[in-house]
Protein backbone atom coordinates (compact mmCIF):
# COMPACT_ATOMS: atom_id res chain seq x y z
CA UNK A 1 0.00 0.00 0.00
CA UNK A 2 2.82 2.40 0.82
CA UNK A 3 4.42 1.95 -2.63
CA UNK A 4 1.09 2.58 -4.35
CA UNK A 5 0.54 5.79 -2.39
CA UNK A 6 4.02 7.08 -3.16
CA UNK A 7 3.58 6.32 -6.87
CA UNK A 8 0.22 8.11 -6.95
CA UNK A 9 1.76 11.09 -5.21
CA UNK A 10 4.56 11.22 -7.77
CA UNK A 11 2.07 11.11 -10.66
CA UNK A 12 -0.09 13.84 -9.17
CA UNK A 13 2.75 16.23 -8.35
CA UNK A 14 6.04 15.17 -9.88
CA UNK A 15 7.84 18.46 -9.23
CA UNK A 16 8.13 19.29 -6.43
CA UNK A 17 7.68 15.94 -4.71
CA UNK A 18 4.98 15.39 -2.12
CA UNK A 19 6.06 16.26 1.39
CA UNK A 20 6.73 13.40 3.78
CA UNK A 21 6.29 13.25 7.53
CA UNK A 22 9.32 14.48 9.45
CA UNK A 23 10.10 13.34 12.96
CA UNK A 24 11.97 15.85 15.12
CA UNK A 25 13.84 14.35 18.04
CA UNK A 26 13.93 16.05 21.47
CA UNK A 27 17.50 16.99 20.50
CA UNK A 28 16.11 18.84 17.46
CA UNK A 29 17.50 16.40 14.89
CA UNK A 30 15.32 15.85 11.78
CA UNK A 31 14.52 12.19 11.11
CA UNK A 32 13.28 10.60 7.87
CA UNK A 33 11.98 7.12 7.05
CA UNK A 34 14.53 5.10 5.04
CA UNK A 35 14.21 1.54 3.73
CA UNK A 36 17.28 -0.66 3.22
CA UNK A 37 17.03 -3.50 0.68
CA UNK A 38 13.25 -3.61 0.84
CA UNK A 39 13.00 -3.95 4.62
CA UNK A 40 10.44 -1.92 6.60
CA UNK A 41 11.42 1.77 6.91
CA UNK A 42 13.86 2.80 9.61
CA UNK A 43 14.63 6.16 11.26
CA UNK A 44 17.58 8.10 9.79
CA UNK A 45 18.81 11.55 10.81
CA UNK A 46 19.03 13.91 7.79
CA UNK A 47 22.61 15.18 7.94
CA UNK A 48 23.87 17.68 5.36
CA UNK A 49 27.45 17.49 6.66
CA UNK A 50 27.76 13.69 6.61
CA UNK A 51 29.46 12.77 3.35
CA UNK A 52 28.18 9.18 3.50
CA UNK A 53 25.04 7.46 4.69
CA UNK A 54 25.57 5.62 7.98
CA UNK A 55 24.07 2.46 9.47
CA UNK A 56 24.14 2.38 13.27
CA UNK A 57 24.63 -0.78 15.38
CA UNK A 58 20.94 -1.32 16.19
CA UNK A 59 20.08 -1.58 12.48
CA UNK A 60 23.20 -3.49 11.52
CA UNK A 61 22.18 -6.23 13.95
CA UNK A 62 18.98 -6.73 11.93
CA UNK A 63 20.68 -6.90 8.51
CA UNK A 64 22.23 -9.95 6.85
CA UNK A 65 26.00 -10.30 7.05
CA UNK A 66 27.62 -8.07 4.41
CA UNK A 67 31.17 -7.93 2.99
CA UNK A 68 32.97 -4.89 4.39
CA UNK A 69 36.07 -2.78 3.76
CA UNK A 70 37.80 -0.33 6.13
CA UNK A 71 37.71 3.45 5.75
CA UNK A 72 38.69 6.47 7.83
CA UNK A 73 35.88 8.71 9.06
CA UNK A 74 36.04 12.12 10.76
CA UNK A 75 33.46 13.11 13.36
CA UNK A 76 32.98 16.42 15.13
CA UNK A 77 35.61 15.62 17.72
CA UNK A 78 37.98 13.17 16.05
CA UNK A 79 38.70 10.42 13.53
CA UNK A 80 38.43 6.64 13.50
CA UNK A 81 38.62 3.62 11.18
CA UNK A 82 35.21 2.14 10.39
CA UNK A 83 33.70 -0.61 8.26
CA UNK A 84 31.95 0.18 4.97
CA UNK A 85 29.41 -2.05 3.22
CA UNK A 86 27.41 -1.70 0.01
CA UNK A 87 23.62 -1.46 0.03
CA UNK A 88 21.79 -2.95 -2.95
CA UNK A 89 18.76 -0.68 -2.61
CA UNK A 90 18.04 2.39 -0.46
CA UNK A 91 14.60 4.02 -0.62
CA UNK A 92 13.65 7.40 0.80
CA UNK A 93 10.98 9.99 -0.05
CA UNK A 94 9.63 7.79 -2.87
CA UNK A 95 13.04 7.53 -4.56
CA UNK A 96 15.26 4.50 -5.01
CA UNK A 97 19.06 4.57 -4.92
CA UNK A 98 20.99 1.46 -5.93
CA UNK A 99 24.42 0.06 -5.07
CA UNK A 100 25.32 2.67 -2.46
CA UNK A 101 28.13 2.49 0.13
CA UNK A 102 27.18 2.89 3.79
CA UNK A 103 29.41 3.36 6.81
CA UNK A 104 28.83 0.85 9.60
CA UNK A 105 29.55 2.81 12.76
CA UNK A 106 30.60 0.95 15.91
CA UNK A 107 28.79 1.71 19.18
CA UNK A 108 29.30 5.34 20.14
CA UNK A 109 27.70 8.65 21.17
CA UNK A 110 25.33 8.75 18.18
CA UNK A 111 23.52 5.67 19.51
CA UNK A 112 22.06 7.81 22.30
CA UNK A 113 19.74 9.40 19.71
CA UNK A 114 17.87 6.09 19.42
CA UNK A 115 17.81 6.16 15.60
CA UNK A 116 18.90 3.57 13.05
CA UNK A 117 21.14 5.56 10.74
CA UNK A 118 22.22 8.83 9.16
CA UNK A 119 21.10 9.97 5.71
CA UNK A 120 24.11 11.72 4.20
CA UNK A 121 25.09 13.99 1.34
CA UNK A 122 25.71 11.00 -0.93
CA UNK A 123 21.91 10.75 -1.16
CA UNK A 124 20.54 14.24 -0.53
CA UNK A 125 23.09 16.56 -2.17
CA UNK A 126 21.66 16.16 -5.68
CA UNK A 127 18.29 17.58 -4.65
CA UNK A 128 16.50 20.61 -3.30
CA UNK A 129 15.78 19.50 0.27
CA UNK A 130 12.93 21.18 2.13
CA UNK A 131 12.57 20.82 5.88
CA UNK A 132 9.69 22.35 7.81
CA UNK A 133 10.74 21.81 11.40
CA UNK A 134 7.64 23.28 13.11
CA UNK A 135 5.33 21.67 10.52
CA UNK A 136 7.07 18.29 10.76
CA UNK A 137 7.28 17.81 6.97
CA UNK A 138 10.13 17.36 4.51
CA UNK A 139 10.79 16.45 0.89
CA UNK A 140 13.45 16.14 -1.80
CA UNK A 141 12.78 17.64 -5.22
CA UNK A 142 14.80 17.69 -8.43
CA UNK A 143 14.70 21.47 -8.34
CA UNK A 144 13.47 24.24 -6.08
CA UNK A 145 10.20 25.15 -7.82
CA UNK A 146 8.48 28.50 -7.03
CA UNK A 147 5.80 26.72 -4.99
CA UNK A 148 8.50 25.23 -2.80
CA UNK A 149 10.06 28.63 -2.11
CA UNK A 150 6.83 30.46 -1.34
CA UNK A 151 7.02 32.00 2.13
CA UNK A 152 10.83 31.85 2.27
CA UNK A 153 11.84 35.53 1.95
CA UNK A 154 15.49 35.11 2.94
CA UNK A 155 18.18 33.40 0.92
CA UNK A 156 21.95 33.14 0.81
CA UNK A 157 24.33 31.53 -1.66
CA UNK A 158 26.47 28.57 -0.71
CA UNK A 159 29.10 26.34 -2.25
CA UNK A 160 29.63 22.62 -1.79
CA UNK A 161 32.95 21.47 -0.35
CA UNK A 162 34.77 18.29 -1.36
CA UNK A 163 32.44 16.25 0.87
CA UNK A 164 29.38 18.04 -0.61
CA UNK A 165 28.55 19.89 2.60
CA UNK A 166 27.07 23.39 2.10
CA UNK A 167 29.53 26.22 2.87
CA UNK A 168 28.06 29.67 3.42
CA UNK A 169 28.67 32.93 5.25
CA UNK A 170 26.80 33.76 8.46
CA UNK A 171 26.95 36.81 10.71
CA UNK A 172 27.79 36.64 14.41
CA UNK A 173 26.73 39.89 16.07
CA UNK A 174 26.99 41.46 12.60
CA UNK A 175 30.45 40.06 11.80
CA UNK A 176 30.71 37.80 8.74
CA UNK A 177 32.17 34.34 9.38
CA UNK A 178 32.37 31.26 7.10
CA UNK A 179 30.19 28.33 8.13
CA UNK A 180 29.20 24.77 7.28
CA UNK A 181 25.49 23.91 7.31
CA UNK A 182 25.20 20.78 9.45
CA UNK A 183 21.66 19.55 10.08
CA UNK A 184 23.17 16.62 11.96
CA UNK A 185 24.60 18.96 14.61
CA UNK A 186 22.12 19.57 17.42
CA UNK A 187 23.85 22.83 18.37
CA UNK A 188 25.77 25.56 16.60
CA UNK A 189 29.51 25.60 17.33
CA UNK A 190 31.91 28.51 16.88
CA UNK A 191 35.69 28.09 16.94
CA UNK A 192 37.88 30.37 19.04
CA UNK A 193 39.10 32.30 16.00
CA UNK A 194 35.49 33.20 15.17
CA UNK A 195 34.81 34.02 18.82
CA UNK A 196 37.76 36.40 18.78
CA UNK A 197 36.20 38.21 15.81
CA UNK A 198 33.36 39.29 18.10
CA UNK A 199 35.57 40.13 21.05
CA UNK A 200 35.41 36.90 23.04
CA UNK A 201 38.39 35.26 24.73
CA UNK A 202 38.63 32.29 27.13
CA UNK A 203 38.61 34.87 29.94
CA UNK A 204 35.39 36.63 28.88
CA UNK A 205 32.94 36.94 31.77
CA UNK A 206 29.85 35.98 29.74
CA UNK A 207 31.15 32.47 29.00
CA UNK A 208 29.58 29.54 30.85
CA UNK A 209 30.71 25.93 31.30
CA UNK A 210 29.44 23.33 28.82
CA UNK A 211 29.89 19.61 28.33
CA UNK A 212 32.43 18.16 25.92
CA UNK A 213 31.41 18.02 22.26
CA UNK A 214 31.15 14.47 20.91
CA UNK A 215 30.25 13.40 17.39
CA UNK A 216 30.33 10.12 15.51
CA UNK A 217 33.43 9.01 17.41
CA UNK A 218 33.90 8.67 21.16
CA UNK A 219 36.47 11.48 21.35
CA UNK A 220 35.43 14.61 23.22
CA UNK A 221 36.50 18.26 22.89
CA UNK A 222 36.12 20.78 25.70
CA UNK A 223 33.67 23.62 25.09
CA UNK A 224 32.04 26.63 26.69
CA UNK A 225 28.76 28.33 25.79
CA UNK A 226 27.72 31.92 25.29
CA UNK A 227 24.60 33.81 24.24
CA UNK A 228 25.09 36.04 21.21
CA UNK A 229 23.13 39.16 20.38
CA UNK A 230 22.26 37.88 16.91
CA UNK A 231 23.11 35.27 14.29
CA UNK A 232 22.30 36.13 10.68
CA UNK A 233 21.70 33.79 7.75
CA UNK A 234 21.29 36.07 4.76
CA UNK A 235 18.67 38.56 5.94
CA UNK A 236 17.17 36.05 8.38
CA UNK A 237 18.00 36.90 11.97
CA UNK A 238 18.04 34.64 15.00
CA UNK A 239 17.86 36.77 18.12
CA UNK A 240 19.90 35.92 21.23
CA UNK A 241 20.99 32.42 20.17
CA UNK A 242 23.11 30.28 22.46
CA UNK A 243 26.18 28.75 20.82
CA UNK A 244 29.14 26.70 21.94
CA UNK A 245 32.76 27.65 21.45
CA UNK A 246 35.21 24.82 20.76
CA UNK A 247 38.19 24.17 18.51
CA UNK A 248 36.91 20.90 17.07
CA UNK A 249 39.28 18.71 15.00
CA UNK A 250 36.63 18.57 12.29
CA UNK A 251 37.23 22.23 11.42
CA UNK A 252 40.64 21.23 10.08
CA UNK A 253 39.33 18.08 8.44
CA UNK A 254 36.84 20.05 6.33
CA UNK A 255 39.49 22.48 5.14
CA UNK A 256 39.61 25.38 7.57
CA UNK A 257 43.18 26.46 8.28
CA UNK A 258 44.54 26.87 11.83
CA UNK A 259 43.44 30.25 13.13
CA UNK A 260 40.74 30.66 10.47
CA UNK A 261 37.30 31.65 11.85
CA UNK A 262 34.64 29.00 11.29
CA UNK A 263 31.14 28.01 12.40
CA UNK A 264 29.21 24.74 12.36
CA UNK A 265 25.66 25.97 11.73
CA UNK A 266 23.47 23.44 13.52
CA UNK A 267 19.82 22.49 13.29
CA UNK A 268 19.07 24.51 16.44
CA UNK A 269 19.05 27.70 14.36
CA UNK A 270 16.15 26.35 12.28
CA UNK A 271 13.96 24.99 15.08
CA UNK A 272 11.17 27.50 14.39
CA UNK A 273 11.61 27.79 10.62
CA UNK A 274 11.00 26.17 7.26
CA UNK A 275 13.96 26.12 4.90
CA UNK A 276 15.09 24.76 1.55
CA UNK A 277 18.64 23.67 0.84
CA UNK A 278 18.72 24.03 -2.94
CA UNK A 279 21.76 21.94 -3.78
CA UNK A 280 21.33 22.24 -7.59
CA UNK A 281 20.82 26.01 -7.34
CA UNK A 282 23.40 26.50 -4.56
CA UNK A 283 21.15 28.64 -2.38
CA UNK A 284 19.72 28.30 1.12
CA UNK A 285 16.19 29.72 1.49
CA UNK A 286 14.85 30.44 4.97
CA UNK A 287 11.46 31.49 6.36
CA UNK A 288 10.74 33.85 9.19
CA UNK A 289 9.86 32.09 12.48
CA UNK A 290 6.64 30.10 12.20
CA UNK A 291 4.28 28.71 14.82
CA UNK A 292 4.79 25.09 15.95
CA UNK A 293 2.70 22.37 14.35
CA UNK A 294 -0.57 21.94 16.24
CA UNK A 295 -0.91 18.21 15.63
Amino acid sequence: MRNILVSACALALASPACAQSLEVLPSGHPVAQVSIDGAPPKRFVIDTAASSTVILPRLRAELPTMPVTMQGVSGAAGSAQVEVARIDRLQVDGRTFRDRPAILLPPGPVDALGVDGILGADVIADFAVEMDIPGRRWRMADRAAPEMLRGLPHSVAFTLDDQRAPRLTVRLNGVEVPAILDTGARGTIVNWAAAARIGLTPQSEQLRPASDVRGATSHGTASVKVRLDMLGIGEARIAAPEVRIADLPVFGVVGFKPGEPAVILGIDMFADRRFVIDHPGLRLHVSDPVAPHAG
